[in-house]
């Protein structure tokens, strides 16, 4: 006989919404499937009824798309989103830079993956609902920290440097309160 593993409640009625990349090239592709990884990994520890799924077909999906308007030297994207008349996260676009570049002593170089990633979680965030700037993850104002190479190169925000990820307190209790169920969400 097959063991089931049990179930918590939350798990049953957790809102997955579908993560579509598209044509974000090699250079995104990575840093946003780990922001995706850590992102679920965060929301599962801190019970944020939330979960993404890379090109999952969920309802609810969020495209991820490149935006040559963004310049190379920002550490942001744009994101937009539409909800229904109950708050709840109908779809949404991110949109990222081509390329982000750091200064090094040798000159101007593509920024590493560590801030990709950096980039396209905060952008995923604001993407479910998370509105306000306040820390960490979700910080206004973020600054490049040079690595010995690409792959070392972080983003500081809030007191932390980044990766890995981390969401503040402040940044948890907001998307509790938008991916909390409701009633006519079971």
């Amino acid at each position: 006989m097959a063991s089931r593993r049990a179930t918590r409640p939350s798990e049953e009625r957790m809102t997955t919404v579908s993560v579509q990349l598209l044509n974000v090239g090699s250079t995104w592709t990575r840093p946003c499937q780990k922001a995706v990884t850590t992102l679920n990994n965060l929301f599962r520890r801190h019970h944020v009824n939330v979960t993404l799924a890379i090109n999952g077909s969920a309802g609810t999906t969020i495209t991820v798309k490149i935006d040559p308007g963004i310049q190379g030297n920002a550490v942001h994207g744009r994101t937009t989103a539409e909800t229904n008349g109950g708050g709840r996260l109908l779809r949404a676009e991110v949109r990222l830079p081509v390329k982000v570049t750091i200064n090094t002593p040798q000159g101007v170089r593509d920024a590493g993956p560590g801030i990709l990633e950096v980039i396209a979680g905060h952008e995923l965030v604001h993407a479910l609902g998370h509105s306000t700037h306040n820390s960490q993850l979700m910080g206004q104002t973020m600054y490049k920290a040079l690595g010995d190479s690409a792959a070392g190169d972080r983003l500081k925000s809030g007191g932390i440097t980044m990766p890995p990820l981390a969401l503040s307190p402040e940044s948890v209790t907001e998307l509790k309160t938008i991916h909390d169920l409701r009633p006519d969400d079971v």
